[in-house]
C-alpha cells in the first residue's frame, strides 16, 4: 500500500463534488470516465475473490485443526454483524422519504425475491453465466466448494493448483492497484456526473444513518466481540485492547486490511498467541472475515433501498445479510476497495447505479473506523482459537499467562 493509495480516493472525492456544485452543466460530458473506472473494476473484483478464496483455504496445512474452527467463527460473527446492521438499519431508514436525494427510484417490483430467486442467488447453476452476472455470493460459494474439493486431491495436484492460485491472485492485485493509480480522476468523474443533480439539501437529513452505523458499531465492536473473548477464554478483553492497539491504530489510519496485517501478527504474538494460529488466522481474516464492512454494508443498502422507494420484506432482510456476509468477504483490504462491491451488490438489488456516489460520499468518513473494526474481529477471534485449541506458546510472555 502507498501514499498514492491512502490519498487518492479523497482527492478524486473533493474534486467531484467541487464540479458537481460549481460546473453542474459539464457532469455529463466527462460520466463516462467514471464508467470506465468501475467497469475496470468490476472486471478485476470477481476473479480476484475466486482465487483469494480458494487459495486462502485450498492452501492451509492446518485447516482442519486451526482452519475449521476460525473459518466457524468468522462466518458467525460476521452473520451477526451483518443481522445486527440490517435490523438497526430497518429500524432507523423507517419513514425516510423516497426520492430525498434524487438519485433515482425503482418503478417496478423488479427488486421484489421469493424464496426461488434467493436460492438462485445463492446457489449457481453455470458458472460462467455467475461470473457474466456479477453474482458475488455465487463466487463465494464456487470458492468455498471448490477450495474443499482440491484439499482431497493428489498433493502434487494440489500445489500445483494452489500455486497457480497465488500467482494470480498476486497478479490481480497488482493489476487492481495499477487501476488504483487512475483512482482520483475516475472517482471525481462518477461523483461528478451522480451528485451534478443531488439534492443535498436531503444529505443533512440522513442523520439516523450516522446513528444506525454508530450504534451497529457499537453493539458489536465494545459489546459483542469483547464478551465473546471472555465467554470462551475467561479472560479480560480489555487486555487484549491494550496488547493490540497498534494494529487498532494502524488501521484506524490506513484503512488497510493488508497493511495491518503485520502489525497483527507481531502484536498477537508477542501477546501470546502462537504462531501456527496467527499465520492462518489473519491471512483467513484478511480475506474472509469483514465484520465492519458487513454491518455498515447493510445499513447502508437499506437506506439506499428507502431512498430509491423499495419496500422491504424480511425475506429481502435475509437476502441483505447473505448479501452483505458475501461482498464484504470478498473486499479488497485496501483503502475503499469495497467500491466494486458495492456496484454489484446495487445491481443485484435492482437499486439504480447513481446511488455509487452516496456510498463514496459516506465511506470516506467511515472507511478508516470501520476497517479497524474488521481488524479488530480478526484479532479476537485469533486470540479465541488460540486459547482453546491451547498450542503450546513459544516465548516466555505466554509462558507466564
Amino acid at each position: 500500500m502507498t501514499l498514492r493509495q491512502i490519498y487518492c480516493v479523497p482527492v478524486g472525492l473533493l474534486l467531484g463534488i467541487a464540479a458537481a456544485l460549481l460546473f453542474p452543466a459539464g457532469a455529463p460530458y466527462v460520466a463516462w470516465l467514471g464508467q470506465i473506472f468501475i467497469s475496470l473494476l468490476k472486471l478485476l473484483i470477481l476473479p480476484l475473490i475466486l482465487v483469494s478464496i480458494f487459495a486462502s483455504l485450498a492452501g492451509s496445512t492446518e485447516l482442519r485443526q486451526i482452519g475449521g474452527r476460525t473459518f466457524l467463527y468468522y462466518v458467525g460473527t460476521s452473520a451477526v454483524a451483518a443481522a445486527i446492521g440490517t435490523l438497526l438499519g430497518l429500524a432507523f431508514a423507517h419513514g425516510l422519504p423516497a426520492g430525498l436525494l434524487s438519485l433515482g427510484q425503482v418503478q417496478t417490483t423488479d427488486a421484489a425475491f421469493s424464496l426461488d430467486r434467493l436460492i438462485d442467488n445463492f446457489i449457481p447453476s453455470n458458472l460462467f453465466a455467475s461470473l457474466t452476472a456479477g453474482n458475488v455470493l455465487h463466487i463465494v460459494f464456487v470458492a468455498v466448494i471448490a477450495a474443499l474439493a482440491a484439499r482431497r486431491i493428489a498433493a502434487d495436484q494440489r500445489a500445483t493448483l494452489i500455486s497457480g492460485a497465488q500467482a494470480l491472485d498476486a497478479l490481480l492485485m497488482q493489476t487492481l492497484n495499477g487501476v488504483l493509480a487512475i483512482a482520483p480522476v475516475g472517482i471525481a468523474a462518477l461523483v461528478y456526473g451522480s451528485l451534478a443533480t443531488m439534492d443535498w439539501a436531503g444529505v443533512f437529513q440522513l442523520r439516523s444513518f450516522v446513528w444506525a452505523v454508530v450504534l451497529a458499531a457499537v453493539l458489536h465492536a465494545l459489546l459483542l466481540m469483547p464478551g465473546l473473548y471472555w465467554v470462551r477464554t475467561r479472560r479480560s478483553p480489555w487486555r487484549l485492547v491494550a496488547a493490540c492497539r497498534e494494529p487498532l491504530l494502524t488501521a484506524l489510519s490506513t484503512a488497510s486490511s493488508n497493511a495491518t496485517y503485520p502489525v497483527s501478527k507481531r502484536a498477537l504474538e508477542d501477546f501470546g498467541v502462537s504462531e501456527r494460529v496467527t499465520s492462518l488466522a489473519l491471512p483467513l481474516g484478511a480475506t474472509l472475515n469483514m465484520h465492519g464492512s458487513a454491518l455498515y454494508q447493510s445499513i447502508l443498502l437499506i437506506f439506499m433501498s428507502h431512498l430509491a422507494g423499495v419496500e422491504l420484506s424480511a425475506l429481502q432482510a435475509v437476502f441483505i445479510v447473505l448479501l452483505t456476509m458475501a461482498s464484504s468477504a470478498g473486499t479488497a483490504g485496501i483503502p475503499s476497495g469495497g467500491i466494486a462491491m458495492m456496484a454489484f451488490m446495487l445491481e443485484l438489488l435492482g437499486l439504480p447505479p447513481t446511488y455509487l456516489a452516496l456510498y463514496l460520499i459516506v465511506d470516506r468518513f467511515f472507511d478508516y473506523p470501520i476497517t479497524a473494526i474488521n481488524v479488530w474481529g480478526d484479532l479476537v477471534v485469533a486470540a479465541i482459537v488460540d486459547r482453546e485449541l491451547r498450542i503450546p506458546r513459544r516465548d516466555a510472555f505466554a509462558n507466564r499467562i
